[in-house]
């Protein structure tokens, strides 16, 4: 769907293939002795992960491990109702980060004790195989948060608490675009994690991966890192195209999809999803700022919808634009205007060459998308637009498409 510029970020094998990575040396890995209480078979389940897996997710194609992006593109509370925002108590403090290692541990290990009873383990079965993922509680009614490609083809689906107790989960929407879910349980009584911002997050701000790593026999993984960068984007392996990603070097092993990403102040501020084969400590989450809005309408058992401007559009550079003649050389290159959309409507016609929606600049495709998608359908967007070299502002007000 989108060219690569980077070096391919596979999706992990099926967790029955053989192992194939020579870390773990060049025999098989055991069997659990008898005395391990959970089967042997899930056992090997999560060892086979760990040698051929080799970016971190959910669940995919009866692996434990989830996506893998095909390239990095260069351009490129409790509450019932919702998501809660209130951060919970006892949970580390933010302003650990520099005070000393000593205190940001201690952050660290107060924060996990908090997080932990809302972190859920996802067990599915996908095509009659074993899959594994993650998830977090989002209201204290039982709903948990997680990725689309954890639930969103399972025939059965069971959640596991800290505590070791489960219970069956059924999913209430699922929004492949954005690779996010809702699943239902029949439990109250839960504590949600609270949602911080990640709009506020900063290159090397501490976070928190908490998951079901591996699908190992004990319980979740916590691990600890930075944030690596904001805004990026990648390709999966499975055709979707995540922008606006959060990247981090906490490591997100296979099992870790659907889980979330904390601050140490114990807010979740991104939704792990995908990792990469090509370099080490390179993990993808979801942004919250991104999540929030589309996992209350899933949490409703809405379609998503999403803001719909109506044009086919091609990245100007200087070739383009000698090729058609265009007084400008960046910009998108209106090829064709959908009968009847917002742009037909504002008068954008094939050949204007857009250059900003609302101020944003829409140099590449992801520019265009981000704005449209920050504006929300049925919102007035004001769009400047180069027309055989004069320039003009247009208004459009977006309609809706589905997901």
């Amino acid at each position: 769907m989108f060219s690569a510029h980077e070096p391919p970020i596979t999706p992990p094998l099926p967790a029955w293939a053989p192992p194939m990575d020579r870390r773990l040396g060049d025999e098989p890995p055991p069997a659990p002795p008898p005395s391990v209480p959970r089967s042997s078979r899930r056992r090997r389940l999560a060892l086979g992960a760990l040698v051929v897996a080799t970016i971190a997710g959910g669940t995919a194609g009866g692996a434990i491990a989830g996506r893998h992006a095909e390239s990095t593109p260069g351009a490129r509370s409790t509450a019932d109702s919702g998501f809660s925002t209130t951060a919970s108590s006892g949970s580390g403090a933010s302003s650990a980060a520099g005070s000393g290692s000593g205190s940001a541990k201690s952050d660290v290990t107060a924060l996990v004790h908090t997080a932990l009873p809302s972190v859920v383990s996802i067990s599915v079965v996908l095509n009659g195989s074993p899959a594994a993922g993650t998830g977090f509680v989002i209201s204290s009614d039982g709903q948990i948060a997680t990725n689309a490609h954890v639930v969103a083809d399972a025939s059965s689906i069971k959640v596991e608490f800290s505590d070791g107790t489960t219970a069956p989960g059924k999913v209430l929407g699922v929004d492949r675009t954005d690779d996010l879910a809702v699943v239902k349980v029949d439990k109250a009584g839960l504590t949600a994690l609270p949602l911080g911002t990640s709009a506020a997050l900063k290159m090397g701000e501490p976070v928190v991966a908490i998951g079901n790593a591996l699908d190992l026999t004990g319980g979740p993984t916590a691990t600890e890192g930075i944030v690596s960068a904001l805004n990026r984007t990648i390709d999966t392996s499975d055709g979707e195209h995540l922008t606006h990603l959060v990247q981090t070097d906490a490591a997100i092993n296979p099992g870790n999809s659907g889980g979330p990403l904390l601050t140490l102040d114990g807010k979740v501020v991104g939704i792990n999803s995908a990792g990469s084969t090509g370099a080490q400590n390179i993990g993808f989450a979801i942004a919250i700022d991104t999540a929030r809005p589309i996992v209350e309408q899933l949490q409703q058992g809405k379609t998503v919808t999403r803001a719909f401007l109506g044009v086919s559009t091609t990245v100007v550079d200087s070739t383009v634009a000698a090729q058609n003649g265009l007084k400008v050389d960046h910009g998108l290159l209106v090829a064709d205007v959908t009968g009847g959309s917002a742009a037909e409507k504002a008068g954008i016609r094939p050949g204007d060459v857009i250059q900003s929606i609302d101020g944003t600049a829409t140099d590449d495709l992801d520019g265009l998308a981000g704005a449209i998608k920050a504006a929300g359908a049925g919102h007035v967007v004001h769009i400047t637009l180069n027309r055989d070299g004069s320039s003009l502002t247009l208004t459009a007000t977006l309609s809706s498409s589905a997901a």
